[in-house]
């Protein structure tokens, strides 16, 4: 188990101190921008919460005295990058992050991020490290690698530990609050999706290294090392070897110990981490020459392809309807831009800061394929604006009436919308995190190739037509500046930005005509200037350890719950009413417990009785109610009015 410790101001280049954990919760609410296109007077302060300048209020702007610097990287154009974490006694502020944009003269020309000035906790620091970790390990059990990291939420001041468990397919994340030890949000922040013979029968040549007889896939200077899960769930399983260094085993393509499914896991790995290193200066996910591990022959049957916080896995797919999923150069490079927004901005898993991840992935995973492209270095494929399509064939099961699972340009060929006003609302996904990605996917793809909405016209959108916006028409940028443009402010945004920070930041990071373009593409898709800024969604609910009468969840209450009320009785012999008492039957629960934590009554579902519900007697003086809620569909919840004697 580690416990992450408070950031150091160090001055370095292209060093990240340490990474910005994912999280769940948001941002205050924030002033936005009256036009975000345009550039902000450099009288004007930045507003308490998130805010975009450029221009001479960019130029003007004074770092806040409680940030710390994370990380800072120089690119060819002089251009130099700096990220800032705002800490407040020891503890993170959740989404208080600031980036700077300076030119080669040292003068900043734009600041993306947030800041809440005279923020204070309003609970009291009890809980150490450890026994946040203690918590975790109560509710989640021993397995995995943990990390706790001491946060502040703007919102209410609440000091809390976000509690990660690094497991191989899942990355449980739990708050627990740093005064009562409760759980308050929990959710999965898992991001989805020599010479040798690849999947699609091309010959590539792969950097291994010896020694002669037992050649090993790892790469010469030891920065990829490609494994075999042995169709099991290993991690990271069994290290490829070869004995003559011409990994030709092809068969079957589908099971271990096939050997293509390594020989393209390890080969785009390569190309990925040379793409972001020549095309962005980056050094490897991390930007300190991380090791990019690759574990190929995952489970069987398995249709998905991973990152996990520490390393790539890859399934194999059944063979026909799903390849195996590292033969697909655009699937590697968006997981692996997954741990790219993992040590930049950070975005957080869950609506649509999860649909800016997995967009920012899409984008960066189409990217790749031109660039390899441009140098001969994935001959077997053509660069397209699909995701997946050389793994994901057309058919009625994954991929639809095209090959792939995404696509750019039309995104309602996959069902996905291509317009703000289209976008799923609702609980699934994370918050529609996969869905939602294609309106900002969208507005990338216009960016580059100009044009309208896909939604504007039948054609390629599979019969999908919209009014909205359909008199925008985007001039084309090119895949050259509008890279660099959405690279540099997506690593800026802060973790919880949602479409509409996005924009702002996009816009503030392009220059001259290019801003125009990059505005022109947002509205597009349905994100106009004068939008309102990320604002948090509700607690799924918060609990009491010293709860008073009458007390109550949110009506509705929200996904991810974990909220227990602590009433002291002042006697023994006494039960809890409900006047309101509904959740998602089979799925949500409400336990009433005991002093001593027995539980004595569990519901569930609607009870709507006359009069209310009563529970059964608690014998102790001091009694709780837990509310516990999934990760999909809610319900009103509960309200304890009064108690009686018994």
């Amino acid at each position: 188990m580690r416990v992450r410790r408070p950031l150091s101001a160090t001055a370095l280049t292209l060093t990240l101190l340490t990474p910005l954990a994912v999280a769940a919760t948001g941002l205050s609410p924030a002033t936005a921008t009256p036009d975000p296109d345009a550039a902000t007077s450099a009288s004007a302060l930045p507003p308490d919460g998130s805010f975009t300048l450029d221009g001479a209020a960019a130029a003007a702007y004074e770092l806040p005295d409680d940030v710390e610097r994370v990380w800072s990287t120089t690119y060819a154009d002089g251009t130099t990058q700096t990220r800032y974490q705002q800490v407040v006694d020891g503890a993170e502020v959740l989404g208080g992050q600031v980036t700077l944009l300076s030119d080669a003269s040292g003068t900043t020309t734009t600041v993306i991020g947030a800041h809440f000035a005279s923020l204070e906790p309003t609970n009291v620091l009890r809980l150490s490290p450890a026994e946040s970790l203690r918590v975790a390990t109560d509710l989640l059990g021993l397995r995995g690698e943990r990390t706790t990291t001491l946060k502040l939420d703007p919102r209410d001041g609440a000091l809390y530990y976000e509690v990660e468990t690094q497991r191989f397919a899942s990355r449980p994340t739990l708050y627990v609050d740093a005064q009562s030890g409760q759980v308050t949000n929990r959710f999965d922040a898992l991001a989805e999706e020599g010479e040798g013979v690849g999947l699609k029968g091309d010959t590539k040549t792969i950097d291994t290294s010896g020694p002669a007889g037992a050649y090993r896939m790892i790469s010469s200077d030891g920065r990829q090392e490609t494994y075999d899960a042995q169709n099991r769930k290993d991690h990271p399983g069994v290290l490829m070897t070869d004995p003559d260094d011409v990994w030709d085993l092809t068969q079957p393509a589908t099971l271990s110990p096939g050997q293509s499914a390594g020989v393209d896991a390890h080969y785009y790995a390569e190309l990925v981490d040379n793409f972001y290193g020549d095309t962005f200066g980056r050094d490897s996910i991390d930007g300190e020459g991380m090791k990019i591990i690759s574990t190929v022959h995952y489970d069987v049957g398995y249709c998905n392809a991973f990152w996990n916080g520490e390393q790539m896995t890859y399934g194999d797919g059944d063979g026909s309807q799903c390849k195996p999923l590292s033969g697909g150069l655009d699937v590697v490079g968006h997981e692996l831009t997954h741990g790219v927004t993992e040590f930049t901005s950070g975005l957080i898993y869950e609506n649509e800061s999860g649909a800016l991840n997995e967009s920012f992935s899409d984008m960066m995973g189409n990217t790749t394929e031109f660039y390899a492209d441009e140098r001969g270095l994935d001959p077997a494929a053509e660069p397209d604006w699909l995701i997946g399509e050389d793994v994901i064939p057309a058919g009625p099961v994954y991929g639809g009436a095209e090959a792939g699972f995404r696509d750019m340009s039309a995104p309602q060929n996959d069902g996905n919308p291509d317009h703000y006003s289209e976008r799923e609302t609702g609980t699934a996904d994370n918050g529609g995190v996969h869905t939602n990605s294609g309106i900002p996917n969208h507005a990338y793809f216009l960016a580059v190739n100009g044009g309208r909405n896909a939604g504007c016209s039948a054609v390629g959108s599979s019969g999908h037509t919209h009014t909205e916006d359909c008199d925008v028409t985007v001039p084309a940028l090119g895949l050259d500046r509008t890279k660099t443009i959405f690279y540099r402010a997506f690593t800026s945004l802060t973790e919880y930005a949602n479409m509409c920070d996005a924009r702002s930041a996009t816009v503030a990071v392009a220059k001259g005509a290019d801003r125009r373009s990059v505005g022109l593409a947002w509205d597009a898709v349905g994100v106009h200037k004068g939008c309102t800024p990320a604002v948090p969604p509700p607690p799924p609910c918060v609990g009491d350890s010293t709860a008073q009468l009458p007390f109550e969840s949110p009506h509705p209450y929200g996904n991810n719950g974990d909220c227990t009320w602590t009433y002291d009785n002042g006697s023994p012999g006494f039960a809890f009413h409900f006047s309101l008492l509904e959740t998602e039957a089979g799925y949500d629960y409400v336990y009433v417990k005991d002093a001593d934590g027995n539980v004595i009554a569990t519901y569930d579902g609607t009870h709507p009785l006359p009069g209310g519900v009563t529970t059964p007697c608690i014998l102790t003086s001091v009694g709780s109610v837990q509310l516990v809620t999934d990760a999909a569909v809610v319900d009103q919840g509960l309200t304890v009015d009064a108690v009686e004697p018994c």
